[in-house]
């Protein structure tokens, strides 16, 4: 996960609208700082550091509504939809990094290195040590019947397309706010004086 920038130039004699201001526009610049990452499901750990780049900004508006202009809350809520969005496409990656541990433990023809780059990158972003333990460890756990199997690789070409309809209402969505200059918009409304 993105580790948070330091907020630089606050003032403790300022007041707390101006501050926020300032909290919320590094904020917005964290967020825009992954747009190079949109162009692709495949930028994975990129795509969950956005949302929570997302999760961070909403959460500056919504702690200092009460001194920034009302157009505030509708921002916070378009940048919620966001995170949700970017979330269930995390949630998608996750299980079908799952999947194909669960499926790549069964394997007995060895893997292409191109296959093999792709799962070690998964392993790394997306698992726990302990549960790549736990999947890895075939000790304990019996061998796929074919139909177990079968099953399994069912479900996950069912993920496979869940992620694609999550990538695509997140794009469209992330288009749609580029195309009405959704920066531009928090800008401007930071620019205002609260109309409490």
């Amino acid at each position: 996960m993105a580790k948070a920038r330091a907020i630089t130039g606050l003032e403790t004699q300022a007041s707390s609208a101006q501050n926020a201001r300032i909290i919320a526009r590094e904020r917005l610049a964290d967020l825009y700082a992954y747009t190079g990452y949109v162009g692709s499901p495949a930028n994975i750990q990129e795509l969950h550091d956005m949302r929570i780049a997302a999760k961070r900004l909403r959460y500056t508006l919504e702690i200092f509504a009460h001194c920034l202009p009302t157009a505030s809350v509708g921002i916070a809520e378009e940048l919620a939809n966001l995170q949700d969005e970017l979330g269930t496409l995390h949630d998608s990656e996750v299980m079908l990094a799952l999947l194909r541990l669960s499926l790549q433990a069964e394997e007995t023809t060895p893997l292409s290195g191109k296959r093999e780059a792709e799962l070690a990158t998964q392993r790394k972003t997306l698992l726990s040590q302990e549960m790549l333990n736990s999947l890895l460890d075939t000790t304990h756990t019996p061998a796929l019947s074919a139909g177990e199997r079968q099953g399994l690789e069912s479900f996950l070409r069912r993920q496979e397309r869940r992620r694609e309809q999550s990538y695509t209402a997140f794009r469209q969505h992330w288009d749609q706010l580029e195309q009405r200059h959704f920066r531009k918009e928090i800008m401007a409304m930071l620019a205002r004086h609260a109309d409490t």
